[in-house]
């Protein structure tokens, strides 16, 4: 398909440091590399585990920013909701409805819409509902004018790879970038190798929609441009 044209924003959602860099952080290189900006907003804020207690939120603080370096990320927003007690405020929608207004992107992603984690399908219904609000005449107190819609609306797996997908975005060029974004990450890769395991999706992925290399695959959630992606991918159904 043909490529989403003019695209010089985007902004990702994300439910938790790190999602981002696991859905999508192979499209997100690819974006920068063809000179977007790219926003990232983290909702929800550190949940600490026994694991890597002894990291400070500094620390931690400092993992995020030096994974959304090795992207290209442009800014990282974050919102610092509590884990576990999360919930869809008016308060929280408006925050998201300000920065995209202020972002005012052209792509768009966040969580698919059957994530496993309650928290990840939370902000999947705090994005779609925030990006309609942001489109409307009201909520002026979000502040700035409505935003125009996105050409193309993405939704990326973390936890549970989606079932069925329309558009899978070819990423060889941008692996070793993800991989080592997601190592900037120390103290989650005590938890689990997410760094050999977002290689792996990758690789299936890429099998899967194109018989060889590495891809990250999506639901396109909106679509008012000519079509999906950051480059020419294909999209399987």
């Amino acid at each position: 398909m043909t490529a989403v044209t003019a695209v010089t924003d985007v902004l990702v959602v994300a439910p938790h440091p790190d999602d981002d860099v696991i859905g999508c952080g192979g499209s997100i290189a690819k974006h920068v590399r063809d000179g977007a900006r790219v926003t990232v907003v983290i909702v929800i804020g550190r949940e600490r585990s026994a694991l890597d207690d002894e990291v400070t939120d500094a620390e931690f603080a400092a993992e995020t920013d030096a994974s959304a370096k090795a992207l290209g990320v442009h800014r990282v927003v974050r919102f610092e909701e509590p884990s576990r007690d999360f919930r869809l405020t008016r308060e929280v929608h408006l925050d998201l409805v300000r920065v995209l207004r202020e972002v005012r992107p052209q792509v768009v992603y966040l969580p698919h819409d059957n994530d496993d984690d309650v928290e990840h399908r939370m902000v999947h219904q705090l994005a779609t509902e925030a990006l309609w609000m942001a489109q409307s005449s009201f909520f002026q107190e979000a502040g700035a004018e409505p935003m125009p819609a996105p050409q193309l609306v993405l939704g990326y797996e973390v936890w549970a790879p989606m079932a069925r997908f329309q558009y899978a975005e070819e990423i060889g060029g941008q692996i070793e970038a993800k991989v080592e974004a997601m190592r900037c990450y120390r103290s989650q890769l005590r938890h689990a190798a997410w760094d050999e395991g977002i290689r792996g999706l990758a690789r299936y992925r890429g099998a899967v929609a194109s018989g060889s290399g590495y891809a990250e695959v999506f639901q396109v959630l909106g679509l008012t441009g000519p079509g999906p992606g950051p480059g020419s991918g294909g999209g399987r159904d």
